[in-house]
């Protein structure tokens, strides 16, 4: 089409026809432009194009992310329950001053102890690297934003300044002189049960350890809630990507 117009150019120019030439040169210039316009409009199509198909991936795998750190949490819960129980009923079986027992044993055996969730954050590392602005809707971005900057890092900085200082600097150092462990979190039975009875330091450690069992296992059903809507909120994000 170019070669046709410069042919018609030149025929122009040598029969000194301007007027129709400068149309004619007019219309080179607009065919080029527009021919410039349709190859950045293909590019920034494939360029969308691959920014979704990125998008995609990353969302498609942060998702699986979320269902491992569900299930972790889901253990973390039924854990503290655990615990909690365990600590309710000696708490109980002391203040009441119930004769030690076989039933007890178990219960004794799983006091002590406390969870930390092991979230796999390879997905929300990879968004990190390559950008925020990846995860297109707003509203998404915010909110994997909000669980893995703020809500994480919450549970985290509670999990290690809090709990885990109650777990062993004050809890675990009177577990060991008092209690003779015959598997962990299976049973144990105290050094003297009629003796913790009158131990009020004892007592006052499991009231302790029973708010902060409660408090993390508040904390857990949080972020499990909170999770599973953000899993809602991918999965149609995905489904609209996907359409587009």
């Amino acid at each position: 089409m170019i070669k046709f117009f410069r042919k018609i150019r030149q025929k122009l120019l040598s029969e000194n026809k301007f007027s129709k030439y400068l149309i004619y040169a007019i219309g080179e210039i607009i065919l080029v432009v527009l021919g410039i316009l349709i190859a950045l409009s293909i590019n920034n199509a494939n360029d969308a194009k691959n920014q979704r198909q990125k998008e995609l991936t990353l969302l498609t795998e942060m998702h699986q992310n979320l269902q491992t750190d569900l299930e972790d949490l889901n253990y973390n819960i039924k854990g503290s329950a655990e615990r909690i129980q365990a600590n309710e009923i000696i708490l109980k079986a002391l203040q009441e001053r119930v004769p030690m027992n076989d039933s007890l044993k178990p219960y004794y055996g799983n006091i002590h102890g406390n969870f930390q969730l092991s979230n796999n954050t390879a997905a929300w590392e990879n968004l990190k690297s390559v950008g925020m602005d990846l995860v297109s809707n707003d509203s998404l971005r915010n909110a994997i934003s909000n669980l893995y900057a703020v809500k994480y890092t919450y549970l985290k900085n509670v999990t290690k300044g809090v709990d885990d200082g109650h777990q062993w600097n004050t809890f675990y150092p009177q577990f060991l002189d008092l209690i003779n462990v015959d598997q962990f979190w299976v049973s144990a039975e105290p050094v003297s049960h009629e003796a913790l009875m009158d131990n009020r330091k004892f007592q006052e450690t499991l009231k302790m350890n029973l708010f902060i069992r409660n408090f993390m296992m508040d904390q857990y059903k949080t972020i499990h809630k909170y999770i599973n809507s953000l899993l809602d909120q991918i999965e149609r994000h995905i489904l609209t990507l996907n359409e587009q």
